[in-house]
């Protein structure tokens, strides 16, 4: 099993009588892509900036690789990198330019900047670019040029707040594929998003929050399951108002309801059912064409879980 690396307790963050971060009780698996996943304001940036010890919380604390967040800022800051929503480097510098800036930051050596800025230009597809200023770069070779610049240290918790925001859908599926990667050669990675398929893409567990707190906690498979009943559509090649009604009536049915030539049933479980339906169709002499089982999408049980669209 692996060790925690995370470590998050009674963890509050008040702006005046606004409280963005309601004591949270957390922790994180090493090499986990562990996501916060949540709307505008639930709460993700606030968490993510006491961690990275850019803000102090109000009570509570947090361990990091060892590391107290309150206590030892800078131990905090040696183990992790960042990659930020907005680009935060120099526009007016190349490349190459801003990778040896942030090296020398680290205390890196001039051989360390030049291998390592090689190494990572590479990575992220940016090495014909080296010499050109970032400035001119599209938005994703922006956010490409973060990531090198977030690892150049070759940290060991990677933060990356709603790193995919704002891009192209090819500039996304590669700053996931980059970020799997990343977490292959064993690296943990912190991912923010309110992008729920982005979500169970990428990460290994979810927290949803909502207005400073978790409110579920999981993979994305435990976390459907909170979604409650089933959905099962049924393809019939005549159906009618008469079948639906007695569907109703099965034990196991909460709710029918005809959509064209399919029919859409709420289950209480999912075991046997195949068979009771074939059977209850059978002896009807009803022509099937297909019966689909449909889990609840994360969608589902956010706005299960909150009362509100994800995107409020």
């Amino acid at each position: 099993m692996s060790r925690n690396i995370i470590d998050i307790q009674h963890l509050t963050k008040r702006f005046g009588a606004f409280t963005a971060v309601d004591d949270m009780h957390l922790e994180v698996r090493e090499g986990e892509i562990f996501g916060f996943l949540g709307p505008n304001g639930a709460g993700k940036t606030t968490t993510i900036s006491i961690l990275t010890t850019l803000i102090k919380p109000t009570r509570g604390t947090a361990i990091v690789d060892g590391h107290d967040i309150r206590e030892d800022a800078i131990g905090v800051r040696s183990v992790i990198g960042v990659v930020p929503q907005s680009f935060a480097l120099f526009p007016e510098l190349t490349a190459e330019e801003n990778l040896a800036y942030i090296g020398r930051l680290y205390g890196l050596s001039e051989a360390e900047i030049k291998k390592r800025s090689d190494e990572l230009l590479e990575t992220v597809s940016l090495s014909q670019y080296k010499d050109r200023i970032a400035g001119i770069f599209s938005s994703g070779m922006k956010q490409r040029l973060s990531l090198a610049a977030s690892i150049i240290s070759n940290p060991k918790i990677l933060f990356m707040d709603e790193p995919t925001t704002g891009l192209d859908p090819q500039s996304r599926i590669a700053m996931r594929e980059l970020t799997k990667k990343l977490n292959r050669k064993g690296m943990t990675i912190i991912y923010t998003t309110h992008d729920m398929d982005e979500a169970e893409k990428i990460c290994d567990r979810i927290t949803i929050m909502d207005e400073g707190c978790i409110v579920a906690d999981g993979t994305a498979k435990e976390l459907k399951k909170l979604g409650g009943e089933t959905v099962i559509e049924i393809e019939l090649a005549q159906p009618d108002e008469a079948i639906v009604v007695e569907l109703q009536k099965l034990r196991f049915v909460t709710a029918a309801e005809r959509e064209g030539k399919l029919i859409l049933l709420r289950v209480k479980r999912q075991e046997n059912i195949f068979y009771e339906l074939s059977d209850f169709f059978r002896k009807r002499k009803r022509d099937v064409h297909e019966i689909r089982f449909k889990e609840p999408t994360l969608e589902e049980v956010f706005i299960k879980l909150t009362q509100k669209e994800l995107r409020d």
